[in-house]
């Protein structure tokens, strides 16, 4: 017997025309789109395909976006009679992800809270200048000095 688990993205990894190649194919993607658009009153498959970019980059946006991708994935999978996984987790916002497809909570009031999250994420940042940096394989030393540095132009 194979066990596996399912990972959920967070915040970054939309782009515009995302699952394109299935809406049109597969109507799960489209009413799961559909659903999430009637709980917070936008058209998120309208920006899920045609963005613009700077919107859909916007936290409030972009997290009802990516919860109803992966939630119509999900779905997906499942219609297809995909195993189920043993357990599943998600980065940031995908832990919500996470909860819906594990019957931990409903999608529309994921979609509801997710919204709201985004909204006041966004609200949190504005006129205080905020940056976020990924740093892989640096040494410790030069770590140090990059900090001090972010520190001082902060």
């Amino acid at each position: 017997m194979t066990f596996f688990a399912m990972l959920f993205p967070g915040q970054g990894a939309q782009y515009i025309g995302m699952l394109s190649s299935f809406f049109d194919k597969h109507y799960i993607f489209k009413n799961t789109f559909d659903e999430a658009s009637h709980h917070v009153g936008i058209d998120v498959l309208k920006l899920a395909k045609e963005g613009p970019k700077r919107t859909i980059n916007t936290s409030k946006y972009t997290q009802v976006i990516i919860l109803t991708a992966s939630v119509s994935i999900y779905r997906y999978w499942q219609q297809k009679n995909g195993k189920s996984p043993i357990f599943m987790s998600g980065h940031s916002l995908g832990e919500y992800s996470a909860l819906v497809c594990s019957d931990v909570l409903k999608f529309s009031d994921a979609v509801k809270i997710v919204f709201l999250r985004g909204e006041l994420m966004q609200k949190s940042t504005i006129h205080r200048p905020t940056a976020m940096y990924a740093i892989n394989g640096l040494e410790k030393k030069k770590l140090k000095i990059y900090v001090l540095f972010f520190q001082i132009i902060i």
